[in-house]
């Protein structure tokens, strides 16, 4: 097998468009096109936008061909949906003073009001978990996707004066996340100071409620649901897209990007290619439709 039929084989696209002002934004769940450019003497040839896709087997004779997915923001996507959902229920029922869930003022059949109260909590209590569990998921997807596989860290010598040097798998399994953030992703990203932040106690406390969550003490250990009907909750989980911005503003400012990025208010730059080599593309019927200007 030749090179380029290998090329193509772990890898197709489909040509969405010429140039990024020409694309169209599909679903914000999927991965960014690539825009391949072409220049000679410094000034540009061609240009296309190629998305890959991926096809998988539904049963012998079905097969469902499609846009691959970011999971990044797949993962944001599951939280942002629950955290919507979410603040409905707090608007609606917790933030309505007409509304009494209160046992000691309820009238009429308690228990049945209860039950109702309960339901809705627990509604409430999901919504929020899902938001903070799957936001913090997509951040540590986000973190060790931008740590380059022969990257390696050396932490501040202990009270035994001994440093410890990580490589990229150490990190990942070792280091909590808010070591990755602010110690590894700031020089990576070649960001300014972290921790000055206006999110980053938003983050921290996202760290700590999902830590609460995973790793719950006992089970009548339910004291840190409570924090959840704060209206600062909500900041908290939003948190994740907020942390992503920021290194993504600061790489951008490097007039850098890179397809992990997923779509997000402001992310809507797209990933490009200047060394584009039409050795690595083969045209599969109209899989890739040639290179245009």
């Amino acid at each position: 097998m030749s090179k380029k039929q290998k090329v193509t084989k772990e890898k197709q696209g489909l040509v969405v468009g010429t140039t990024p002002e020409r694309y169209r934004l599909v679903d914000n769940r999927l991965m960014k096109p690539v825009c391949h450019q072409s220049y000679e003497g410094g000034a540009l040839k061609g240009s296309m936008l190629i998305q890959d896709i991926d096809k998988v087997s539904l049963n012998k004779t079905s097969n469902i061909t499609y846009f691959v997915p970011n999971n990044i923001a797949l993962l944001l996507s599951v939280s942002d949906k629950s955290l919507q959902e979410a603040k409905k229920i707090h608007s609606k029922y917790f933030s309505n003073k007409e509304i009494e869930l209160d046992l000691e003022k309820m009238t009429g059949d308690r228990k049945e009001m209860m039950s109702n109260a309960s339901s809705l909590v627990c509604d409430y209590l999901e919504s929020i978990q899902t938001s903070i569990v799957f936001g913090y998921t997509a951040l540590e997807a986000f973190v060790n996707l931008s740590i380059p596989d022969d990257y390696e860290y050396t932490a501040e010598k202990n009270s035994k004066g001994i440093s410890e040097a990580y490589d990229k798998k150490a990190i990942e399994r070792w280091l909590p996340l808010r070591t990755k953030v602010k110690s590894i992703l700031t020089g990576i990203y070649k960001t300014k100071k972290i921790d000055s932040q206006k999110w980053w106690g938003n983050f921290l406390n996202l760290e700590f409620y999902r830590n609460e969550i995973i790793h719950q003490k006992s089970i009548s250990h339910t004291e840190f649901y409570k924090v959840y009907f704060k209206q600062s909750i909500f900041s908290v989980c939003r948190s994740p897209v907020e942390l992503i911005t920021f290194f993504h503003d600061s790489h951008a400012e490097e007039n850098k990007t890179n397809p992990l990025w997923p779509w997000l208010e402001g992310l809507e730059t797209l990933p490009i290619n200047r060394e584009y080599d039409s050795s690595k593309f083969e045209i599969i019927g109209n899989m890739y439709e040639g290179f245009k200007k």
